[in-house]
């Protein structure tokens, strides 16, 4: 263990903060949010941005942009009310912790991804060692399992981004 693993641990610090505030309801939410928002948002610009042009003298681009944005909040704040709701059934039927809990679990996995990703950057960008030393690396416990993670889970990653 040396003083990259502390930085690693350290990161992941928020999640848990971030895991057992929120809970895994807000926390999955926000996930859907951006996905759907964003597919949605990308799906129906279009068709808002002919019917917001009949009443809104600007440039396509701009009504486009606009039509976007006005998707994606819509869908964030259904969502987020839905999302409210289903908290508040939890909390009802005295399932608080469970979803306290759950949250920080999977705010420990999402963070661990995250990690994962900068870890597979660096060993890029790190190559031979240019940055930081592959001895120091090699001595790190948490950056060598990172390193194993992305050994098995970008190749699957890969797999799926090119049937795109």
């Amino acid at each position: 263990m040396n003083w990259i693993d502390i930085i690693l641990i350290l990161c992941f610090i928020p999640a848990i903060i971030s895991g057992i505030r929120k809970g895994f309801i807000s926390q999955v939410a926000s996930i859907i949010i951006i996905v759907a928002g964003v597919w949605l948002s990308y799906e129906f610009s279009g068709q808002l941005s002919e019917w917001m042009s009949g009443w809104l003298h600007a440039n396509e681009n701009v009504i486009r942009v606009i039509s976007f944005v006005v998707i994606f909040l819509i869908v964030a704040i259904i969502l987020t009310l839905l999302a409210r709701v289903l908290e508040g059934l939890l909390k009802i039927i005295l399932l608080g912790w469970l979803n306290k809990l759950l949250g920080f679990i999977f705010a420990i996995l999402k963070y661990a991804l995250i990690l994962c990703l900068l870890v597979y950057v660096f060993d890029i960008i790190n190559k031979g060692g240019a940055i930081i030393p592959e001895n120091v690396l090699d001595d790190s416990v948490l950056y060598g399992v990172l390193s194993h993670l992305n050994e098995i889970i970008f190749p699957y990653l890969q797999g799926f981004l090119t049937s795109f």
